[in-house]
């Protein structure tokens, strides 16, 4: 069963560069959120540490709860950063497939080919593809 060009392009669309675009932007708009709370997880951070008496257990314990919280921000805003890379990968390979698509079309309107691999002449006969090389 042949597929259509319009129905692959479609089907590209729908299922690639569509659901891409819906990554990149999830992802933006969560590095953005996850990035304001590092930025206050830091200064939070800077501030406890600068206010903090070394002498006291509980504040040590706060400070290392607080850097550890900061730690994890960060590897929040790494993993919303990966997903926008992930989805971007995943729209170019659709974007892809859509160009080649078209350009494929207008490569194949120049002649047709047979079965054997060589295109048709106008007088009804196949050549080889090889000929066209010399």
């Amino acid at each position: 069963m042949a597929v259509k060009k319009e129905e692959q392009k479609s089907l590209l669309m729908y299922s690639l560069v569509i659901p891409g675009l819906i990554i990149i932007g999830s992802a933006i708009f969560l590095f953005n959120r996850d990035y304001s709370i590092l930025v206050s997880a830091e200064n939070n951070l800077s501030r406890i540490a600068n206010n903090q008496s070394r002498r006291s257990r509980t504040g040590q314990r706060r400070l290392d709860f607080i850097y550890h919280r900061t730690s994890v921000q960060r590897i929040n805003v790494l993993t919303d950063q990966a997903w926008g890379l992930i989805g971007g990968i995943i729209t170019a390979i659709g974007i892809h497939g859509i160009v080649t698509n078209d350009l494929t079309d207008s490569k194949s309107s120049g002649g047709s080919r047979d079965s054997s691999g060589g295109s048709r002449d106008s007088s009804g006969g196949s050549r080889d593809s090889r000929d066209d090389r010399r």
